[in-house]
């Protein structure tokens, strides 16, 4: 799946997956107990703004309703991320689409 700075529209390439970031954000999630979603940072060189890509996928035995009803949750919870040059981007693993949860540039 190719991904795009959010704000420039210069697509990553696999040097501006910021990697550490990544791991700290999975082994947090892991922590918590979280299942179901994967996390991707990236940094765009040309306008330095960051983007994560959380990666949302169904759980065994997870009904449509369950999937629907973590996926609003989950888009509730980004929403309240509010940095300086950064966007998150939430997309469902099940669909082909990708969907914003909203402008968290500041």
């Amino acid at each position: 799946m190719r991904r795009e700075c959010t704000h420039c529209k210069r697509p990553f390439n696999r040097e501006d997956f910021v990697k550490e970031e990544s791991k700290h954000m999975e082994a947090d999630r892991k922590a918590l107990g979280v299942e179901g979603v994967h996390f991707l940072h990236y940094r765009c060189p040309a306008c330095s703004y960051e983007d994560v890509f959380v990666d949302l996928h169904p759980l065994e035995r997870e009904t449509p309703d369950q999937f629907a009803s973590r996926r609003k949750t989950l888009e509730a919870s980004l929403r309240r991320i509010r940095a300086s040059h950064l966007e998150v981007v939430l997309r469902d693993r099940t669909a082909p689409t990708e969907r914003s949860t909203g402008t968290n540039r500041g």
